[in-house]
C-alpha cells in the first residue's frame, strides 16, 4: 500500500480506532498499578526490594523492544507490530491466573513489557503517520490522553475488585477481557498506515548505531529529550511502586490507595488532550521544563504532608507535570526525526525513558532498604530538577508555532 496522505481530519476514522487501542492497551497497564505491588507485599510477603522487582522485569523488557520495535516497523509496518503486541499479552494472562508464585508475576511483567512495547509504540508511529506536522502535538496528546485515561480506569476498578481477599483472581481477569478485545480490533479493524518505501526512491537508511549515538548523547535536542524521558518514568517508577506501600503502611484501605493512583493517571490522561495541543502553538521546552518542575513538587510534597486530602492534591499535581511532559516529548522527537528514521529514533528515546523502570525498580528497592519511602520521594525529586535544569540548558526549540 502506498503511505497516506497525512491529516487528522481526513483519518479521523482510523486515527480514533488507534484512540481506542490505546486506551485498552493502557488499561493492561492500569490493572497492575496497584494490585502487583500489594500483592507482592501481601500475598507473596516479598520485602519492599523485591517486591519492586517487578518493573524492572517490565522496564528491561519493553525498553529493549521498543528499540527494535521501531526499526522493524520502518521496514514491515505498523500492523504487524501492534497485532503481535496483542498476542504478547496471552501468556501474561495465563501466568497471572494460574500460576500464584512471585516468579511467575515477574515473568508476566516480561511479557506485560512485551505488550506495550510493540502495541504503543505502534499506536504512536501509526497516528504520526496520520497527521501532519502541525498536528504532532494534538496527535500525541491524543494518544497519551486515552492510554493513561485507560491507565487511571483500570487502576480504579482493579482496586475495587481486588479488595476483601480478591488480589490473585478479579483483577486479572479484566486484563484478560482487555488484552482479548484489543486483539480483536487490532486483527479486525485497524487497517496499516505506513507503507513500503520503494527501494529505488528511499533515502539513504542512517545506520542504526549512528541514530542510537544522537538521540543518546550527540544530538542536543533528542539527547535531552531522552534525559528528560528517563527521569519521568523514574518518577512513574516511584508512583507506582513506593506509593501503594507507603501509603498501606499509613493505613490507607486498598480502594482509597487505588482513587489516589486513579487521580494521579487520571488527570494525567485527561490533561494530555490540553498539553499537546498547547504545545503546537507555543512550543514544546515550555510545557517539559514546568512539567518536570510540577512533578518534582507533588512528590517532595507526597513525602512531607500526611492525609488522603493532602495526597490526593499532590498526586492531582503530578497528574498535571505528568500531562505537560509526556506527550510533548513524544511530538518533539517526532519534530526532529526525519520521517524514514521515525520509529527507530522514537525507539531508542523509548528505550531509554522506559530505561528508568528498568533502573528505577533496582534503585528505588535500595533506597527504600536505607532512606525509607520518603527519602526515596525526596531524592528522586531531587534527581528529576538535575535534569530538568539540563534540559533548560541544552534543549533547542523544536516546535516553532506558524
Amino acid at each position: 500500500m502506498a503511505t497516506p496522505v497525512p491529516g487528522l481530519r481526513r483519518h479521523r476514522c482510523p486515527f480514533l480506532w488507534l484512540a481506542l487501542n490505546v486506551a485498552l492497551v493502557g488499561a493492561t497497564l492500569g490493572v497492575e498499578r496497584t494490585v502487583v505491588p500489594l500483592l507482592g507485599h501481601q500475598v507473596y510477603h516479598v520485602g519492599s526490594a523485591v517486591a519492586l522487582t517487578f518493573i524492572s522485569s517490565f522496564g528491561l523488557a519493553k525498553a529493549l523492544i521498543n528499540l527494535g520495535a521501531g526499526r522493524w516497523s520502518d521496514r514491515i509496518g505498523r500492523l504487524p507490530v501492534l497485532r503481535l503486541g496483542w498476542l504478547m499479552g496471552v501468556p501474561m494472562v495465563a501466568l497471572l491466573l494460574s500460576v500464584h508464585a512471585w516468579w511467575a508475576v515477574i515473568v508476566a511483567n516480561v511479557f506485560l513489557g512485551a505488550n506495550q512495547g510493540l502495541a504503543w509504540t505502534m499506536t504512536i508511529n501509526a497516528q504520526l503517520d496520520l497527521v501532519t506536522t502541525s498536528e504532532r502535538g494534538l496527535a500525541m496528546g491524543i494518544n497519551e490522553g486515552m492510554g493513561y485515561l485507560g491507565v487511571a480506569g483500570a487502576t480504579i476498578a482493579s482496586g475495587f475488585l481486588g479488595a476483601h481477599g480478591h488480589l490473585l483472581t478479579r483483577p486479572f481477569w479484566l486484563i484478560c477481557g482487555i488484552v482479548v478485545t484489543g486483539g480483536a480490533i487490532s486483527f479486525g479493524v485497524i487497517r496499516e498506515t505506513h507503507g513500503p518505501v520503494k527501494p529505488e526512491t528511499a533515502p539513504p537508511r542512517t545506520p542504526m548505531r549512528q541514530l542510537f549515538a544522537e538521540t543518546t548523547w550527540t544530538h542536543p535536542a533528542l539527547s535531552s529529550m531522552t534525559a528528560g524521558g528517563f527521569v519521568n518514568k523514574l518518577a512513574d517508577t516511584t508512583a507506582w511502586g513506593v506509593l501503594p506501600l507507603y501509603f498501606a503502611s499509613q493505613h490507607l484501605t486498598l480502594p482509597a490507595i487505588s482513587v489516589i493512583a486513579g487521580v494521579y493517571g487520571g488527570v494525567w490522561g485527561a490533561g494530555q488532550f490540553a498539553t499537546g495541543l498547547c504545545s503546537d502553538h507555543v512550543g514544546r521546552k515550555p510545557l517539559i521544563v514546568g512539567g518536570l518542575l510540577l512533578l518534582a513538587v507533588g512528590l517532595a510534597g507526597t513525602a512531607w504532608l500526611h492525609g488522603f486530602g493532602s495526597w490526593l492534591a499532590m498526586a492531582a499535581l503530578m497528574g498535571v507535570g505528568m500531562a505537560m511532559v509526556y506527550p510533548v516529548l513524544n511530538a518533539a522527537v517526532a519534530d526532529v526525526a526525519p520521517p524514514e528514521n521515525r520509529g527507530a529514533i522514537v525507539g531508542v528515546y523509548r528505550l531509554w525513558r522506559d530505561g528508568g523502570y528498568a533502573v528505577g525498580g533496582i534503585l528505588l528497592g535500595v533506597l527504600g532498604a536505607t532512606l525509607g519511602a520518603r527519602g526515596s520521594m525526596v531524592l528522586v525529586a531531587a534527581l528529576v530538577v538535575l535534569a530538568t535544569g539540563l534540559i533548560t540548558l541544552r534543549m533547542p526549540e523544536t516546535h516553532l508555532s506558524p
